[in-house]
C-alpha cells in the first residue's frame, strides 16, 4: 500500500467521514500522525441535545499508548472515553472495558483474555 502524507491540520479524527473514507486514506492518515503529531488534540464532534464535549487526546504510537496504559496517576479512561459525554453514572452502566480503569479493568480483562488466545481464535 502506498502511503501518502496529509496535511496534519486538516485531521478530524472526530469526523464520522474519516471512518468511511478509503482504507488508504485512513492508513496515510495514522501514518502522519505517527510522525508528526503522535500525542494530538481534537475537539469532539457537535451533537444536537448535548453540550460541547471536553475534546480527547489521540494516541497513534504503541510507545505512547504502552506509557499512559501503565501511568493511570496521570491518564485514565474510567471518566469515559465515547465522543458522547455522559454521566458518571451512565458512564459506570453504559461505559465499556475501553472506559474503564483498574481494578475493575483488570478483573474483567483477566476473564475475557481467556477467549481471545491465539488457540481460540483460529
Amino acid at each position: 500500500m502506498q502511503l501518502t502524507p496529509v496535511n496534519v491540520d486538516s485531521i478530524d479524527l472526530s469526523d464520522p467521514e474519516f471512518w468511511v473514507a478509503p482504507r488508504e486514506h485512513r492508513e496515510s492518515t495514522f501514518w502522519t500522525l505517527r510522525r508528526e503529531a503522535p500525542i494530538k488534540f481534537f475537539k469532539e464532534m457537535p451533537l444536537v441535545n448535548f453540550p460541547p464535549g471536553p475534546g480527547y487526546y489521540a494516541l497513534t504510537k504503541h510507545e505512547d499508548i504502552w506509557a499512559v496504559s501503565r501511568n493511570p496517576e496521570l491518564w485514565c479512561s474510567g471518566q469515559g472515553s465515547n465522543i458522547t459525554t455522559l454521566t458518571p453514572e451512565l458512564n459506570e452502566f453504559f461505559g465499556s472495558m475501553i472506559n474503564m480503569d483498574d481494578p475493575k479493568h483488570f478483573r474483567l480483562r483477566s476473564i475475557v483474555s481467556k477467549g481471545f488466545t491465539p488457540k481460540e481464535i483460529t
